[in-house]
């Protein structure tokens, strides 16, 4: 179950909650809550595990990327070399060999700015990932707090009432 999923059981449970009259508060099972929140601490790792394993992916495919552009630039290498000796004529082996090194410099670049593109792609998944992940935290722990302040005036409350119970009981009995 991810994050988000959890997120709106939570949401669903503070929505159905029972609502304490005339007040915008409402009573909610703590032991859903506390479920739902060890839910989360046990899903939050999972997400950032598949989040480095997207950076991971990225990698591996970057990797592969230099790899296939080193070996082009060794085989245009090698075919230059391969002309040069059949060939007699020594300027058409230099422009060959400058253009092969040109095409595979070329080539070698371009796949150094998909690999930094992607990097700077995967950066930017990963931090907003992770600042989508704070920022529901901040809501739910804002929310606990809510919950803690409404049961904690709740008591107050009826202490109060209690109290006031009490001593009318006892200006009437005397």
């Amino acid at each position: 179950m991810d994050i988000i999923n959890i997120l709106d059981r939570l949401e669903t449970l503070i929505n159905t909650s029972r609502k304490v009259p005339y007040t915008d508060s409402a009573i909610v099972d703590r032991t859903k809550i506390i479920e739902l929140l060890d839910q989360m601490r046990l899903n939050i790792p999972q997400e950032i595990k598949q989040a480095s394993e997207v950076l991971r992916e990225k990698d591996q495919i970057l990797n592969t990327a230099v790899m296939e552009a080193r070996t082009s630039k060794s085989e245009a290498e090698a075919d230059f070399l391969s002309k040069l000796n059949q060939s007699t004529l020594n300027q058409k082996a230099e422009e060959l060999y400058t253009d092969a090194e040109s095409k595979a410099s070329k080539q070698l670049e371009l796949v150094e700015q998909e690999c930094r593109a992607r990097r700077i792609e995967a950066d930017t998944y990963a931090l907003k990932s992770l600042k989508d992940l704070d920022q529901e935290l901040n809501k739910i722990a804002g929310s606990v707090r809510k919950g803690i302040e409404l049961l904690a005036n709740n008591a107050k409350q009826s202490e109060q009432i209690n109290n006031a119970n009490e001593l009318t009981a006892s200006i009437a009995s005397d």
